[in-house]
């Protein structure tokens, strides 16, 4: 009877854990109603990145140079699925470079065994196996060396210009190096390379067995994911990525978290822990509650909103078209905004007027929103209308135009240069008469 109380007791905590892994900092508004981070306990740096909107939302030394610790994975794993990951069923046979002298975490791979591409996959992204990461660089390019060579190439091709890496896996190396900026644009790339976050979001892997080992479960090292070793950080919530610590890096947690249309990256690196809590899990838990409550799609105008008028000329029946957004503005701002104070909206016209006949659609000019001075967008204003135009004052339209050509000018001076003429000739006739008349 106790052991099934005490199994109902724990399954209701990791029910309950689902929701609140860890009890979360509370967070409040700032002047403008918007939800201030977290402050964060026990961390080095961190960052949280939006997908959708390219736009990093918090940073914490964001910048620094910091051992990758087990970050570095990720982008094994990047090199690793973009050489072979078209064939994960692929035999590879561990060579025994690959495993002499391997340290830290690793699954005991023995020389001559023989595993698939997705099997040392699993065991490098979900189990965080040191010894799976070298036999990959082995079987990609032939050497660790050629591999590393092939990680830095690529962290500099996706714009993480600050990162060296010098192995595979992770382990402290003083000459290996990153940024937590670098570590999100690393995590983001790998997110989107299929199947990365797919491998580092499951509970567990098995190995079955084969021609030098028994089978082999492999839990996930990410505690967001795995109870192996502890229960009180799983949750539903964050998918993917890394999660390990080293001496020198620290605990370190790289994840990301969708909701309502928004995916965050979030990277917590050189944390410590206690008693208590590894303070990688829980500080990243903060963030992505925080990212959630404190962004979000707001509405701010539709394709029926008017924005402003613009004359129209030739037209008998309307003096003006309106101008309207050529598309709905639903822009990613913080919540808690007062629109009318917070947000800048400015239109300006392409041209003084329009001349009829006009056509729905027509773009009468651009209408631009900021908050805190950046640019949020700049969109068309058009017209929802069409306009006729009048003949008769297009016709009469026609002739006040002409008059004010250079021609009409030329032609009507050179009409007034001979009238002129013709009548000083007629003048001068007349004047010769008279004078003769008087003679006789």
């Amino acid at each position: 009877m106790k052991k099934r109380i005490f199994c109902a007791v724990f399954a209701a905590i990791c029910t309950l854990s689902l929701i609140l892994p860890v009890a979360a900092e509370d967070t409040t508004a700032d002047e403008k109603g918007v939800l201030e981070p977290p402050v964060l306990q026990n961390v080095g740096t961190a960052i949280v990145y939006n997908i959708e909107n390219d736009r990093y939302i918090y940073e914490l030394d964001a910048d620094k140079i910091i051992p990758p610790a087990s970050t570095v994975k990720l982008m094994t794993a990047i090199v690793a699925v973009e050489a072979l990951g078209n064939d994960l069923s692929r035999e590879v046979t561990v060579e025994a470079g690959a495993i002499v002298g391997v340290t830290g975490s690793n699954i005991a791979l023995k020389r001559g065994e023989v595993l698939t591409v997705e099997q040392l996959l699993y065991a490098l992204i979900c189990g965080g196996a040191n010894d799976a990461a070298n036999v990959l660089a082995f079987e990609v390019a032939g050497s660790i060396e050629a591999f590393v060579a092939l990680m830095n190439e690529k962290a500099q091709e996706i714009g993480a210009v600050n990162t060296v890496y010098t192995n595979p896996t992770g382990m402290d190396d003083p000459a290996m190096v990153t940024t937590t900026r670098d570590v999100a644009i690393i995590a983001t790339y790998a997110y989107k390379t299929a199947p990365i976050c797919e491998m580092g979001s499951v509970e567990k892997f098995v190995i079955p067995a084969n021609n030098k080992a028994g089978q082999r479960t492999i839990f996930n090292k990410n505690y967001y994911f795995s109870t192996h070793m502890e229960y009180k950080y799983i949750w539903n919530i964050p998918r993917g990525l890394n999660a390990g610590y080293t001496p020198n890096g620290g605990s370190c947690v790289v994840t990301t978290g969708h909701r309502n249309g928004l995916t965050y990256v979030v990277a917590v690196m050189g944390a410590s822990s206690d008693d208590d809590y590894i303070y990688s899990y829980t500080e990243a838990a903060d963030l992505i509650k925080w990212a959630y409550n404190a962004y979000d799609y707001t509405k701010l105008l539709t394709t029926s909103d008017m924005v402003c008028e613009i004359p129209v000329k030739l037209s008998s029946r309307v003096d003006y078209v309106t101008l309207f957004p050529s598309e709905n503005v639903e822009l990613y701002l913080p919540t808690g905004l007062d629109l009318e104070k917070d947000i800048n909206i400015e239109w300006t016209l392409d041209h003084d007027s329009f001349t009829a006949p006009v056509s729905e659609g027509e773009v009468g000019g651009k209408l631009t929103i900021t908050y805190n001075g950046v640019n949020l967008g700049t969109y068309d204003l058009v017209t929802r209308n069409s306009v006729n135009r009048d003949n008769i004052l297009y016709v009469l339209d026609l002739v006040s135009g002409f008059t004010e050509t250079t021609a009409f000018k030329v032609i009507a001076v050179t009409v007034g240069v001979a009238v002129a003429g013709y009548i000083a000739v007629l003048i001068f006739i007349r004047t010769v008469r008279t004078k003769k008349q008087r003679r006789f």
